[in-house]
């Protein structure tokens, strides 16, 4: 292998990764996390190559896609992982899967060309007694690509006093310690956003219900991590949409003091529905707001109501705001209101469209909406295109 790449995935845990920690470190091959893995390592952990994934990031996906061998360990490699073009997921190079369930390897999707039932964390542990080349150039590569590529695509449009859910993930990110509990809400463009943008910091936990996209996970789903570790902060985030499935268990958290900050994403609706029906129905909306059939509470008085102090963040960021540091860092239950655009834009994407059959096809994961400049192109995707060539030659 010249580019090899791990993808680490939910089924290696984050004790086998911390054991493990400096041969990795040793043994300079590429790393990258599935979205259930996100807490195996820190961003900031120097081979750490970003979240693959169909809302993936950008950078992320184009390294994947020009590696030419991708080893999967504990990932089942799902539809959302792969892509739903999962013809074309890893085009350049071999995949190696391990997963402790046969069923997985066998299931017929993604192509794999090597599998290999056994346990993720026992086959991570062999893997790093090996002694490897040395792959500086691809992590160079690696490096470059992951920095000329930013996190909050210079497409989205945020409309003047809202604010941008890609920018406050990262600034949230900041803000959090490394023990922090991190729920990143259960759906839409709140869910979305957090995984792509959100800066994870070694030591946090981050847990959500990323297979099932459950409206109302958010808030349940804290409540259970703040239970569970009184002595950890919990931060969740979510949607309104989300957050009015199960906003009577502000009682619960209330009672119970809980350490729990929760962030709302107000945008006044359910954004990915509007997406949709605005991207395929011709913006002929229907149940997705206030306009057309939702309502919302007051959220001030909501948390009021329950006694739960409450702050709204305004579009001039965290970092100069007293009363949400004072909220944030005090123990005890905290609201914090954050104003979405409802038109916001959530790029980069996957684009979907009606194929001529009716059906729907996807680009892979490499080619993310909206496109890069020809000259940006060129220079983010050199091996993908020499593998292409390659293929062709045979």
């Amino acid at each position: 292998a010249q580019r090899p790449l791990w993808l680490l995935g939910g089924g290696v845990s984050r004790a086998a990764v911390q054991r493990v920690l400096p041969q990795l470190r040793a043994a300079g091959v590429p790393l990258m996390t599935t979205w259930n893995a996100m807490d195996r390592l820190g961003d900031d952990e120097p081979l750490n190559f970003g979240r693959p994934n169909t809302w993936g990031q950008r950078a992320a996906n184009i390294l994947l896609a020009q590696a030419d061998v991708v080893v999967a360990l504990g990932t089942r490699l799902g539809l959302q992982q792969t892509g739903f073009n999962w013809q074309e997921f890893a085009p350049a190079g071999k995949v190696a899967q391990v997963d402790i369930d046969p069923g997985e390897l066998e299931k017929g999707h993604p192509r794999i060309d090597l599998g290999l039932a056994a346990d993720a964390d026992a086959t991570l542990a062999a893997l790093v007694e090996r002694e490897f080349a040395t792959f500086g150039p691809w992590a160079t590569f690696c490096r470059e690509v992951t920095a000329e590529l930013p996190l909050d695509d210079p497409a989205n449009e945020t409309a003047p006093g809202y604010v941008s859910p890609f920018a406050f993930a990262q600034e949230l990110g900041a803000r959090c310690a490394a023990g922090d509990l991190v729920i990143p809400c259960s759906s839409g463009g709140a869910f979305t956003t957090m995984m792509q943008a959100f800066p994870v910091k070694a030591g946090q936990t981050v847990i959500t219900d990323k297979g099932l996209a459950s409206m109302g996970y958010g808030l349940s789903g804290a409540i259970g991590a703040a239970l569970a570790h009184r002595d950890r902060r919990t931060v969740l985030v979510e949607g309104d949409g989300g957050f009015a499935q199960n906003l009577q268990e502000l009682a619960t958290v209330k009672v119970n003091d809980l350490n729990l900050k929760v962030f709302i994403f107000a945008n006044n609706g359910y954004a990915s529905i509007r997406m949709t029906q605005r991207n395929y129905f011709g913006g002929e909306y229907l149940g997705c707001d206030t306009q057309t059939g939702l309502g919302f509470p007051d959220w001030q008085a909501l948390f009021a109501a329950f006694g739960i102090p409450v702050h709204d963040i305004s579009d001039a960021g965290l970092a100069g705001d007293a009363r949400f540091g004072e909220l944030f860092d005090a123990p005890g239950p905290a609201g914090f209101i954050v104003p979405i655009d409802p038109e916001q834009t959530y790029f980069p994407k996957i684009s979907s469209r009606v194929a001529e059959g009716g059906g729907m096809e996807s680009n892979p994961l490499h080619l993310m909406s909206p496109d890069l400049p020809t000259d940006v192109a060129e220079r983010v995707l050199p091996y993908l295109d020499r593998a292409a060539q390659a293929q062709g030659a045979t």
